[in-house]
């Protein structure tokens, strides 16, 4: 893989935070981002193409982060409208990490997450971060007067591995801390296995010994899907496959 640039935080100001998320197998409608770009770096990332979006090339996805200075005022007044209802869950990441490193020093997830709780709306989050755990009281405020799921994504067990697919993620061991810790703060959680990486992840037996994994650490439930080919994750994952041994 390609070594990184130097990361540049772009500080914007947005319109609005929530859009629609028209997928019929998702739990959730409603979607927002606190950044846009992330530094984890995944091979199997398919979410770079978004930066299309935005006028920027799909390449910039990675060293280039937008980070919404406002996010949690915009959030504020969109869950203030009147045609509003809380019930809805609203899914924190549906293209970006919120607890990416960008987060410990702009806490642009941590100012919405006491959105959330304001208006007690139903909250899932996605993470693959430790970082989380810095946010522990209010999630489980947030838990206790409402809804709320969190999501930990887990692809893979062999840390030396890990490293080599997400390059700037936190490691296999941090993560399952957070599951254990979730769950001691009763707070619903679950993991992610997503992608199996063909050849190399998506095996019965690794299968079987990734879901033992997680549920020893008290994980409420595992989901599991393959790759997704994306875009440009295509090229990136063959590439991989390709220098693997």
């Amino acid at each position: 893989m390609k070594p990184l640039k130097s990361v540049i935080y772009e500080h914007v100001q947005v319109k609005k935070m929530l859009h629609y998320v028209n997928v019929w197998f998702l739990p959730f409608k409603w979607g927002i981002n606190t950044y846009r770009g992330c530094e984890h770096n995944r091979v199997y990332c398919n979410a770079r193409y978004t930066h299309e979006y935005l006028g920027l090339s799909s390449g910039e996805f990675v060293p280039r982060i937008l980070v919404k200075d406002n996010a949690a005022e915009v959030l504020d007044k969109e869950f203030s409208r009147e045609k509003w209802n809380n019930k809805l869950t609203v899914d924190l990441a549906t293209v970006t990490d919120p607890y990416q490193p960008a987060e410990e020093s702009f806490k642009i997830t941590e100012n919405v997450l006491e959105v959330f709780l304001k208006h007690h709306n139903s909250l899932m989050i996605t993470t693959k971060s430790d970082l989380i755990l810095r946010d522990l009281d209010i999630l489980s405020e947030i838990g206790r007067t409402g809804f709320l799921n969190v999501v930990i994504t887990l692809t893979i067990l062999d840390e030396d591995l890990r490293k080599r697919i997400e390059p700037k993620a936190p490691s296999v061991d941090r993560r399952l801390r957070v599951v254990k810790e979730l769950h001691e703060a009763r707070i619903i959680n679950g993991v992610t296995a997503i992608p199996l990486l063909p050849y190399i992840s998506d095996g019965a037996t690794d299968i079987e010994e990734l879901v033992k994994c997680v549920a020893d650490f008290d994980t409420d439930y595992v989901i599991i899907d393959v790759l997704n080919f994306r875009g440009e994750t295509s090229d990136r994952i063959f590439e991989f496959l390709q220098d693997y041994d």
